[in-house]
Formats: C-alpha cells, structure tokens, sequence
C-alpha cells in the first residue's frame, strides 16, 4: 500500500495539475481516494473474488471525493480518473492485475 500511495503521489505530483491546491491537501487528498478506492472493493465484494468494475469505482470514489472535498468539486472527476489510471498503472508494474 505504501509503495502505491508513492507511485500514484509522484504521478500526480509530477503532473503539475493540481500544483495550486495548498500545502498537503493533494495528499490528504491521496489518502482519501485510496481509502475509498479499498471501502469500494470492500463493498463490492472485489476482496472475496468479484471482478473490479472501473465505472463503479469512478463512480463510488468521485462521489466520496465531492462529499469529502466540497470547495474542489470542479477537480475532483479528473483527479479521481487520474488516480484510477496511476493506480492501475502501479498495478501493472507489479503484475498485481488479472485481467479476465
């Protein structure tokens, strides 16, 4: 977990989009999507063998990320798209995916 939580940090770091959010909200922000990225497969039963459903997820984290971060509602479906795809990305790298 923490070596995606550095993967996905850099990326989004790095990617400069979000340089104008202040001091540590971008990673409370980090925090956040990957908690409700773990509450989603949790819910959806992922952690017992169900297949991870993109759409859902987008779904599930962005609303949560809305709820959670009201004042950056306007950013937070591109940041949650974002962190899907690094996360998938970290995913890959580590052949920790199962494409079915």
């Amino acid at each position: 977990m923490d070596n995606a939580r550095a993967y996905i940090a850099e990326k989004l770091e790095h990617a400069g989009e979000y340089a104008f959010l202040p001091e540590g909200v971008l990673s409370g922000m980090i925090d956040r999507l990957m908690a409700l990225d773990a509450a989603f497969m949790e819910d959806t039963g992922v952690n017992d063998g169900n297949t991870y459903d993109d759409d859902e997820a987008l779904d599930y984290i962005f609303a949560g990320m809305v709820a959670a971060f009201p004042e950056h509602r306007m950013y937070m479906k591109r940041l949650t798209e974002d962190y899907l795809d690094y996360n998938e990305e970290y995913l890959e790298s580590i052949g920790g995916i199962d494409w079915e």
